[in-house]
């Protein structure tokens, strides 16, 4: 191997999918990732569940899924409280492979990754992901390296700001033009860090691709509720020219990387269109009694609710993020207020659903002995889930009579291991046999249905047209992996154990990935038999992490600039 080359070099496109890719490299529209393919193995990389960014990515460093790891989505239940609080990386409670890497001695560097704030003191580098809270925050280290890239690139940018602005053509233009100049910025500092702090393992992580389908699927898809036809001739291809743009990085750092690196590219889940099926989840909780709210009294509810949406509509996320740290208590009324959570009467409420999220809440019950004011005996507990189930797969479209929520999941039956009862009771399946959306339900339409058909015509708002899908891509290219060869059944928890076993690691046995043997030459497997370690690194979530009131306010608002919060 050639000195000063990485090892192994792992490119992550989030949310890349096949059905996109698969298309487009035929029609040779993607020639660098077509190279890959043929030159290696490929196959789809089937995401944890629910397929959304915080586990995904956590479950792809450590090899373990959200019961192992303690993440399970963007918000985590304030501990003694009803409150949810911001995740970063300080909730994950296992190592990475990047920390058993490091102690093992190698070099390492990782750049972007979601859900790596605050940054691991590595043998190498980390630069943080999208929970980083801002530009200011120290999310480079070691510190020594941040000035050194804003020498070279300037000042540094996070991610697309102003997504829920995007109101007009003249907007859409400017966050296109944004999502380029960052794809373009962090191209220029994983080439620069090859080349300059080269490790033996190198990870570089670009979101664009995600954020793109999220909020352009409608224009380059015919068949979508929102289409929007006479807009198809200016962004139809949106998507494409994303995945183009990111298809020539990777030929870049193909070529600074050189031709005896092993090249992984991944995604950590797949993209598709959303649902024209909204269902709103404490609505029918509620009608099913089995949620409760306080009795109506007057208050400024009606005026707040129009006045906050204005503002989220109306306002850039930059003007948003100011107010939210200027006015920290406003911020908290607006927010309760706007999402109906301080309407709930907990004494009388047996479940419930955090309904803020972008992809569809899980459903939470109020258990006696573990929230505040609980009132499910632990003995009703399995009972009131089996009817939870029942009356959730009772859910109809109204057009075919069909089942809107095909498949309810008890945590434990994807979950494993010592932080599984920190996870929702209930996980909603929204990625495979069922697809819909939700929405916040507010008490003043409590009669309303809860399940609504959305009007088929372009949305006159910022919004999601596209969504998660549970499978992703996996490519692997390099000397030791078969050439155009297509694997089944990876999984994304796989990867971390396929990286220890490359590195000539022992894999530890509380991993729950296991090494993706199929992508390489039996001849390499025969004299490079896996290996495994003992298991046991379980620890406390460090609360020395969590963010400030103030980080807070910035991660929300950021969170809210990508949709992923309403």
């Amino acid at each position: 191997m050639s000195v000063g080359k990485p090892k192994i070099l792992i490119v992550g496109l989030d949310a890349a999918t096949w059905d996109l890719i698969g298309p487009w490299t035929q029609r040779g529209l993607l020639p660098n990732l077509a190279k890959v393919t043929q030159a290696g193995a490929s196959g789809k990389l089937e995401s944890v569940l629910p397929p959304i960014t915080p586990p995904a990515w956590t479950a792809f460093t450590t090899g373990k899924n959200p019961g192992k790891h303690g993440i399970f989505h963007f918000v985590e239940p304030t501990p003694g409280s009803y409150a949810m609080r911001y995740v970063n990386a300080s909730s994950r409670r296992t190592k990475t492979i990047f920390r058993l890497l490091s102690d093992a001695g190698f070099k390492v560097g990782a750049m972007n990754i979601p859900f790596t704030y605050p940054p691991e003191i590595l043998n190498g580098f980390q630069i943080s992901g999208m929970d980083t809270p801002s530009v200011e925050s120290a999310f480079v280290a070691p510190v020594s390296l941040r000035p050194e890239l804003e020498k070279l690139v300037g000042k540094l940018s996070l991610d697309v700001r102003y997504l829920g602005f995007m109101t007009t053509d003249e907007r859409r233009d400017a966050v296109l033009a944004e999502m380029k100049k960052l794809d373009n910025q962090w191209t220029k500092i994983a080439l620069h860090l090859v080349e300059k702090h080269s490790c033996d393992v190198m990870q570089f992580v670009f979101m664009s691709i995600d954020t793109v389908q999220h909020y352009f699927w409608q224009y380059m898809d015919p068949g979508h509720f929102m289409h929007d036809a006479p807009r198809f001739g200016r962004y139809g291809d949106a998507i494409l020219h994303v995945y183009q743009r990111l298809d020539n990085s990777l030929g870049q750092l193909l070529a600074k990387a050189g031709p005896e690196t092993t090249v992984f590219v991944v995604s950590d889940h797949g993209g598709g269109p959303v649902s024209d099926r909204t269902v709103y989840l404490n609505r029918y909780l509620h009608q099913l009694g089995l949620l409760k709210y306080k009795p109506k009294k007057f208050s400024a509810k009606t005026l707040i609710k129009p006045l906050y949406e204005l503002i989220r509509g109306s306002l850039s996320s930059k003007h948003k993020s100011a107010l939210a740290q200027m006015f920290p208590a406003l911020r908290t009324k607006f927010e309760t207020t706007y999402t109906s959570f301080a309407d709930i009467d907990w004494t009388q409420t047996e479940a419930y659903c955090s309904e803020v999220l972008a992809s569809p809440p899980s459903v939470t019950i109020n258990l006696k002995g573990e929230k505040p004011s609980g009132i499910v005996d632990p003995s009703e507990y399995e009972a009131l889930r089996d009817l939870l189930i029942a009356k959730i797969t009772e859910l109809k479209d109204p057009r075919t009579g069909d089942a809107v929520i095909k498949k309810v999941f008890r945590r434990e039956e994807i979950f494993h291991g010592p932080f599984v009862k920190e996870a929702p009771d209930l996980i909603l399946d929204w990625w495979g046999a069922s697809l819909f959306a939700t929405a916040p339900s507010f008490p003043e339409e409590s009669d309303k249905p809860p399940v609504v058909i959305r009007e088929r015509k372009p949305s006159t708002e910022s919004e999601w047209g596209g969504t998660h899908r549970l499978h992703g891509i996996l490519i692997a290219t390099g000397p030791q992996c078969r050439k155009g060869a297509k694997i089944e059944g990876a999984r994304l928890i796989d990867v971390a154990p396929t990286i220890l076993y490359l590195m000539g690691q022992r894999v530890p046995e509380d991993m729950d990935g296991k090494v993706l043997t199929d992508l390489f030459d039996a001849g390499y497997v025969a004299s490079h038999p896996v290996q495994y370690d003992k298991a046991g690194d379980a620890a406390d979530a460090n609360e020395q992490g969590k963010y400030s009131t103030e980080e807070a306010a910035q991660v929300e608002e950021r969170l809210k600039a990508l949709g992923y919060i309403e």
